[in-house]
């Protein structure tokens, strides 16, 4: 825009305007600002800004600067100088008109308008409060910033001395499971080694028993009478039972006493090959007393699904840890879903409850394909809200009342699998439950070979 242009249109206009350099020169005015500087045009155009204002020229260029710089009215405050008299306080808007080229500088159309004096106190009064509030509200940001920063380092080592008590907690369970294992297995190896020659003595007895009946078989009163006793035939007939019975006993309990030495691996490297339903074996024996019928629930039916998997290179105390954890939260999800369907009935669990809603446990494993493999645990409790999935696996979170849950098993057997190179992975729908799905690499034995 030209000076001439600008007088065109800003010559009719009541408001004061200036056209003018963002250096400060004056290159045109109207004839209501003419008035208001009390100075004719002539006077005014090619002189600077500041000759005829009481701002200082240090603020009178940062405000031009700021106007050319910026595409929308920028507003600001002069005070016209008078030779009699106080000075006239304007607010001033400016635009600029013309953005600055390498041959000349931005062009900037001023328009003032004439304020009140104490308009502006006023104003200044308030962009004052103002300045002090932003400032104090950026000092408590700043100091919030701090604490934040303060909490989320207090948050981590929380974290992690609680990992830490998981992990001990988990390692002193292994350690006690091993003993317990160490200490039985020593007295039923004697009596499982023992019951065979017991049953082998109790046919030689037999056998000469037998004998006598048919060398004497018209022995004395005396040893009718203690034969008949005895209930002789009946012994004969159910000692061989006896024996049985306890033969299996203590093959169980050999079973049991082998399942707990799994599940604690304290004698074996950190890293090994190792058979997965092994662990998982092992870890439902740990928690049989949990599935068989309680005051909880009428009894947790577990269904396996194995496939053929090869052995995976992994540690297995800790990838027994996983799956206690979620094996747990499983039994922990159908306790609360028989608890909630019992209250709705208004009575304890019952047999007719157990068949409408059977509580149930699916274990599937599965080779994915020649570098995965897959662990899937799901049960067909309520499930997981959906607005907390993604919440999950972050520490501290739980779903669990308070006092039933850390928060931190997911959060564990996530970094648990994650240190294995491996995926763990969760979909749940109230309609039919929760299923967790883990999957682990394959190693194959000519990388284990260096």
């Amino acid at each position: 825009m030209t000076p001439d242009q600008f007088l065109t249109f800003a010559q009719v206009l009541p408001e004061p305007m200036l056209l003018i350099i963002s250096t400060g020169e004056i290159l045109a005015v109207n004839q209501a600002a003419t008035k208001l500087f009390s100075k004719t045009s002539k006077a005014l155009i090619g002189e600077h800004l500041s000759e005829f204002v009481t701002d200082s020229p240090e603020k009178i260029t940062d405000y031009l600067k700021a106007c050319a710089q910026c595409r929308q009215m920028m507003l600001g405050a002069l005070t016209i100088h008078q030779s009699a008299g106080e000075g006239i306080v304007c607010r001033s808007q400016g635009a600029v008109i013309q953005p600055r080229s390498p041959q000349s500088p931005a062009i900037i159309l001023l328009r003032l308008e004439k304020r009140e004096k104490n308009e502006f106190v006023v104003l200044n009064q308030k962009i004052h409060a103002l300045s002090k509030e932003i400032q104090q509200r950026q000092r408590i940001q700043g100091e919030l910033a701090q604490s934040n920063e303060i909490l989320k380092h207090t948050l981590l080592k929380l974290q992690n001395a609680l990992e830490a008590v998981q992990t001990e907690k988990m390692s002193g369970l292994g350690q006690l499971v091993a003993g317990i294992a160490h200490e039985i297995n020593n007295p039923i190896s004697f009596i499982h080694g023992n019951l065979s020659y017991a049953s082998e003595y109790y046919d030689y007895l037999l056998k000469l028993i037998d004998l006598y009946q048919q060398e004497y078989p018209h022995p004395s009163r005396v040893i009718q009478e203690s034969i008949a006793a005895l209930e002789l035939d009946f012994i004969k007939e159910d000692i061989k039972k006896l024996l049985c019975s306890m033969q299996m006993g203590s093959r169980r309990i050999a079973e049991i006493v082998k399942s707990l030495r799994n599940f604690s691996r304290l004698d074996e490297a950190t890293f090994k090959l190792v058979d997965i339903h092994e662990g998982l074996e092992a870890t439902l024996m740990i928690l049989q007393s949990r599935l068989n019928p309680n005051a909880n629930h009428c009894g947790i039916e577990v269904i396996k699904e194995y496939d053929e998997l090869p052995l995976i290179y992994c540690s297995a105390g800790q990838l027994n840890q996983v799956f206690m954890n979620i094996l747990n939260n499983a039994i922990d999800a159908l306790e609360e879903a028989e608890k909630l369907r019992s209250l709705a009935a208004g009575h304890s669990p019952s047999r007719e409850s157990t068949q409408n809603h059977p509580s149930r446990i699916w274990i599937r494993t599965e080779k994915l394909s020649d570098r995965f493999v897959t662990i899937r645990i799901k049960d067909n409790g309520n499930g997981i809200p959906t607005q907390v999935h993604h919440q999950i696996f972050n520490p501290f979170f739980t779903t669990k009342p308070i006092g039933q849950g850390t928060g931190l098993g997911l959060s564990i057997s996530y970094q648990i699998i994650d240190s294995h190179n491996g995926r763990i992975n969760m979909i749940s729908d109230p309609a039919w439950g929760t299923e967790f799905s883990i999957e682990l690499p394959i190693v194959e034995q000519s990388d284990l070979e260096y």
